[in-house]
């Protein structure tokens, strides 16, 4: 009765629609969904037996094919659907212990398929927040099958272009997986450095902070092996253009957490980061970054003041060194342009347009 019920053919997505957009309101949801309250009554007499009944007894019939079938319920685009389902696939993880691991394995596929091929699923967040639980409750030491999924399937779904949809629910996962076990703080900084987007802003302001966020929890041993990368991202990122980013990664050195991290390399980061923090001054055309770029160079110079001077001597030493590189290869074509021509080599725009017209003829 429930298979019958509750297995059927999703309709077509209506993400054109702009009413799928507000998906908050219950109004508009009903509208879209005439069929969520006789649903909802199969939902709860699926829940109501997963709750009251051995888990032994249902075995034959909550079987793999299943709950194959129940997950793929989790790409509805109805949001009251996905949450109930959620609590109801979570509590058979929890009470279904001998399905748990083709459970998991079957998330994982869902995972997959939408990273590397369709980028689209509805579910992936009510997805993550299950994994939250389960994450939660393992063991220290953690196990190789639980570390492989962090780095095969959590961090590559950095790159999902609608990461800001699920970003929330994947932070949680990850930060889980650091706190657990701190070691594995290299290894998720540089899989998120590696995914880092190149056009997209809203990405950028989330992982920011997510990078924030990890600082905290990483082992302090690793920091002189991150420092490096993690400050020059964020130095790119202040001296992006678009505010948003800029002020994010301005706003990090308010965290005691990482600017320690930062001082742990900082004849290392200090050049990377005077540099950054210089071309704000110069160059960028919002006041209120340039402001609080004003407010992180104090910071800073007062770190290590002479470091600082240093820093902006060695960068006047690279501003004039490029100066007279550019000179000299202006110079070198100049040669190269006067001995064309005296080898009768160098023929004007009007004397070659000449020619060409000449040669069609």
């Amino acid at each position: 009765m429930l298979s019958a019920n509750l297995f059927r053919p999703l309709p077509l997505s209506a993400k054109q629609n702009v009413i799928c957009e507000l998906p908050e309101d219950e109004d508009l949801v009903s509208t879209l969904s005439p069929a969520w309250p006789h649903l909802q009554v199969a939902y709860d007499i699926l829940l109501r037996l997963v709750l009251d009944i051995d888990p032994k007894m249902l075995r034959c019939y909550v079987d793999e094919p299943f709950l194959v079938n129940l997950l793929s319920l989790f790409q509805s685009e109805n949001p009251r659907e996905r949450e109930t389902l959620k609590n109801v696939y979570h509590r058979i993880y929890s009470r279904f212990t001998f399905y748990r691991a083709f459970m998991r394995k079957s998330m994982n596929h869902v995972f997959l398929h939408y990273v590397f091929e369709t980028e689209k699923h509805s579910g992936i967040g009510e997805l993550l927040e299950i994994w939250g639980s389960i994450i939660n409750g393992f063991a220290v030491p953690l196990k190789e099958e639980h570390k492989l999924f962090l780095m095969r399937v959590l961090i590559p779904l950095h790159k999902g272009k609608g990461m800001q949809v699920y970003h929330r629910q994947l932070a949680y996962c990850i930060n889980q997986f650091v706190q657990k076990e701190p070691m594995l703080g290299g290894v998720v900084v540089r899989g998120i450095l590696k995914y880092w987007p190149a056009t997209n802003c809203q990405k950028e302001v989330l992982l920011v902070g997510e990078l924030e966020e990890l600082v905290e929890n990483i082992d302090p041993g690793h920091y002189r092996k991150l420092a490096l990368p993690i400050c020059a991202q964020i130095s790119r990122c202040m001296n992006s253009l678009n505010s948003q980013v800029a002020e994010r990664a301005l706003y990090v050195w308010n965290n005691e957490q990482f600017v320690k991290m930062a001082s742990s390399m900082m004849e290392e980061v200090f050049p990377v980061v005077v540099e950054s923090v210089e071309k704000n001054l110069k160059w960028h055309w919002s006041e209120s970054v340039k402001q609080l770029t004003e407010n992180v160079k104090t910071m800073i110079e007062e770190t290590d003041p002479n470091l600082y001077d240093s820093c902006l001597e060695e960068m006047a030493h690279k501003e004039y060194l490029a100066g007279q590189e550019d000179i000299r290869r202006r110079e070198k074509w100049e040669r190269i342009e006067l001995a064309a021509a005296k080898n009768h080599q160098f023929f004007p725009a009007t004397t070659m347009s000449k020619s060409l017209t000449l040669l069609s003829k």
